[in-house]
């Protein structure tokens, strides 16, 4: 394989991942940000409880079962960060230039190596603990129906806790990762912060702005009813 065609495999399963994370992303935050609009919309929300607590369950799920597959180790089809990592640490010399590096939070140079790679593939480790219990959700909730869990839904995130604070830090990792390798590639870096979070405010908003208004023309329809049958 020429070092053109390496570079190719590079360049698309960095932009790939990153679409993906930023998916993932966008699921989870707005799953957050509905939560969030209970503490001042909770009326709107009830007005349609089953279809709201239906998209959060949603998307939930497919942030949880989206980060599996993201996380996975041992995945023969999908893109993973450690399918990406492996081909880095084969092919990084062909890649990048020798001096190729770019500047961590400290401002501190790091260079491209396979000492940067296994350094990564570490944080992935350090992990664990969290990312089997997100294959464990997936496993025996979303992807098969474990006997105990299916009797006993919450009993799952007893025996297997996983909180927000643990999914956003994965969000934030695998970032993290890619960026590295983006700023030493292209010099930039790439954002993963869902933008379409707040959309569903407009919507919110507005029935929270027209619903004392409903309620008058509502009370107005019921007296020209009580009227008409006088």
């Amino acid at each position: 394989m020429s070092n053109t065609d390496i570079k190719a495999i590079f360049e698309r399963d960095k932009d790939l991942l990153f679409q993906e994370i930023t998916t993932l992303r966008s699921y989870f935050d707005l799953h957050i940000h509905i939560r969030k609009r209970r503490n001042d919309r909770l009326e709107i929300l009830n007005k349609a409880p089953a279809f709201f607590g239906l998209v959060q369950e949603s998307l939930l799920h497919s942030t949880i079962v989206g980060l599996s597959k993201l996380f996975e180790q041992r995945n023969k089809n999908g893109k993973t960060i450690y399918k990406f990592l492996n081909f880095l640490e084969v092919n990084h010399s062909k890649i990048f230039s020798e001096n190729a590096h770019f500047y961590d939070s400290f401002h501190n140079i790091v260079y491209i190596s396979s000492d940067l790679i296994e350094s990564h593939k570490a944080q992935l480790k350090e992990q664990n603990p969290v990312l089997d219990n997100l294959f464990i959700w997936r496993d025996k909730s979303f992807a098969h129906s474990d006997k105990k869990y299916f009797e006993d839904p919450e009993s799952l995130g007893e025996d297997h806790p996983i909180t927000f604070k643990q999914l956003r830090e994965l969000f934030e990792l695998a970032t993290g990762i890619l960026n590295s390798y983006e700023s030493a590639y292209n010099n930039s870096y790439h954002s993963t912060q869902a933008t379409n979070t707040t959309d569903i405010d407009t919507i919110l908003d507005y029935l929270h702005k027209i619903e004392p208004y409903k309620r008058e023309v509502n009370q107005l329809l019921r007296e020209k009813r009580r009227n008409d049958e006088n």
